[in-house]
């Protein structure tokens, strides 16, 4: 049995820089430099003896949509979570303002306005992130998005005539769907715009937009509030943010699901065609989905991960102003300076983080855990410092916590779209979505509690600040499991894709290797069968390719290419 004449098997790997490099050195052939890399798509090419069969691995990313298409894409995309996240924070600088309004007391104050508003706003942000996460791997997912944006940013226009508290509470309620739904959608998309190359980067574009906006919104609710009141900010907010989602709507489209995954890049379907992911989500895919040891420690982090920053967005402002005695512009400056540290954070962590990753992918939760236990430290100072008589060095502490506590953000995010398979990564993000509200919600809330019980505001958020040393701990343990659960993932597309796609192939005399075909049937009808069953076994080693130095999916993948059966060859041409 043969393979007609000038006929290629090739089989399409996607590799980092660093893997090529040490696959070709395994195999006694010539590294090539950065600048040859980027100058044009680099192929590495294996000849069995006489055999002469080729392995393709191509360093190109390949997308339907041009570069242009996905970038303003994504900068659509981040401009709504800069506006669906200004309105989270818009109640901090005007707190007191508000409880005045609703006539309450002090302790009124922490407790209706500081902790069941937030646990509303956050509360239903989990059942609603789960909710759009299931139909995120379902439906298309731009226009969810869109009614997503819409059905949460209306109740913000109705703040301005809320007259009673019940009123608001309800309100803020209805806004939780849109923060709630926000995450698994926009993630979602994003790991179908960029290959795994990019994720963490592209990640924390849209973690600093969100951060942005908490920072946009809280800077104009200071501004403007004490002047027209604590109620307008929410209607200036809601309005851009309604225009965007339409423009959205109207001038983008919905990528191709896991079109950007490593183990499906070159891959052709049965018809001869770029292949079509078309797997969905099930509950069989669910119930896998909870066995990847990843996203239990990327879930469970979230929780005590968010509960400082729930504490600092709600009551920190407050606190300065009546604790440490500086005015609202203060007090707000101080908590924008963490905004602006938070930023720089995700920015520099984002592409630090990035960088390591494809160098080494156990740096990047190395990297991420340490920055979240650091971080610990200037937060206890902004607690129990003397914050109002030392404003900078207050102020370039809330800068550097904020760099510190920001780090691990591209990195959880990028993480678990890595980990899970296209048709669950919407429920996967909505689970870890849903951990960081309960924890933005439960924060305020319990912090509530606490000053209540303890009767000291100090005790309450030192306690939840130190929530930050599992957080780091249990990203830390990702150095262990990730890499594998990663590798997992790209074996499982291969075989969820392969009763309907075939290798690709590259031919060279076709006509004539048509002509023997024509001549000899029966041998033609046997190479066919052969053809099948090596490009299957060849098949058989992507899932596991894009793995550590040294791995046993680097030397597996001569061994499948000697695997054809003997006596097979081409021209070699």
């Amino acid at each position: 049995m043969t393979i007609p004449s000038g006929q290629y098997i090739n089989t399409h790997f996607v590799l980092s820089e660093d893997e090529s490099s040490y696959f070709r050195s395994n195999q006694g052939l010539p590294i090539p430099s950065s600048q040859e890399l980027d100058q044009s798509p680099s192929t590495l090419e294996i000849e069995e003896g006489n055999q002469g069969v080729t392995a393709s691995l191509e360093m190109e990313f390949k997308h339907p949509f041009s570069r242009g298409q996905r970038y303003y894409t994504t900068g659509l995309f981040t401009l709504m979570a800069v506006l669906l996240f200004a309105d989270q924070n818009l109640l901090a600088p005007n707190l007191s303002a508000a409880a005045a309004f609703f006539n309450m007391s002090e302790t009124q104050k922490d407790i209706f306005l500081g902790g069941y508003i937030s646990a509303a706003f956050f509360a239903v942000g989990a059942p609603a992130a789960l909710l759009v996460g299931w139909y995120t791997d379902k439906v298309n997912r731009r226009n969810l998005l869109f009614a997503v944006a819409i059905f949460g940013q209306a109740p913000n226009m109705c703040t301005i005539f809320v007259t009673e508290y019940w009123q608001f509470f309800v309100l803020r309620l209805l806004t939780g769907i849109s923060v709630g739904g926000v995450f698994p959608l926009l993630y979602s998309l994003l790991g179908d715009l960029f290959p795994i190359s990019q994720r963490a980067m592209v990640s924390a574009f849209i973690l600093i937009a969100t951060g942005a906006g908490v920072f946009v919104g809280q800077m104009l609710a200071g501004l403007i509030g004490p002047a027209a009141g604590w109620r307008l900010p929410f209607v200036i907010i809601s309005v851009p943010a309604i225009m965007v989602a339409c423009v959205m709507q109207l001038t983008t489209q919905e990528p191709p699901r896991g079109v950007c995954e490593e183990a499906l890049q070159g891959r052709q379907g049965a018809d001869g065609e770029v292949l079509t992911y078309n797997e969905r989500i099930s509950w069989a895919k669910v119930k896998l989905l909870m066995r990847v040891p990843s996203n239990w420690l990327i879930v469970m982090q979230g929780l005590p991960g968010s509960l400082p920053w729930g504490m600092f967005m709600t009551f920190l402002n407050d606190f300065f102003q009546t604790r440490h005695g500086v005015s609202t512009g203060v007090a707000t400056t101080i908590i924008s300076v963490f905004g602006v540290g938070g930023g720089i954070g995700v920015v520099a962590g984002g592409w630090l983080i990035q960088h390591l990753y494809n160098k080494k992918k156990e740096y990047m939760p190395m990297l991420a855990g340490c920055c979240v236990l650091l971080g610990v430290g200037p937060a206890m100072y902004l607690v129990n410092g003397p914050v109002g008589s030392q404003l900078g060095w207050s102020f370039f502490m809330a800068f550097v916590d904020g760099v510190l506590a920001s780090v691990a953000g591209p990195c959880v995010k990028a993480a678990i779209i890595n980990v899970n398979d296209p048709e669950v990564r919407g429920v996967a993000l909505a689970l870890q979505s849903m951990t960081d509200d309960l924890g933005k919600a439960l924060g305020p809330f319990i912090v509530a509690l606490f000053i209540t019980a303890l009767g000291s505001q100090e005790r309450a958020f030192n306690l939840a600040i130190c929530s930050w040393i599992p957080c780091g701990m249990l990203i830390l343990l990702l150095v262990f499991c990730m890499r594998r659960d990663e590798d997992e993932v790209q074996a499982r597309l291969v075989e969820n894709t392969r009763e309907y796609s075939q290798v690709p192939t590259q031919e060279d005399g076709a006509s004539n290797a048509d002509a023997s075909m024509c001549n000899n049937g029966a041998d033609a009808e046997s190479s066919r069968g052969a053809t099948g069953e090596a490009a299957q076994t060849l098949m058989e080693g992507l899932g596991g390719i894009f793995t550590t130095r040294g791995s046993a999916s680097y030397q597996r993948l001569p061994s499948l290419i000697s695997a054809l059966p003997s006596g097979q060859h081409t021209d070699g041409s």
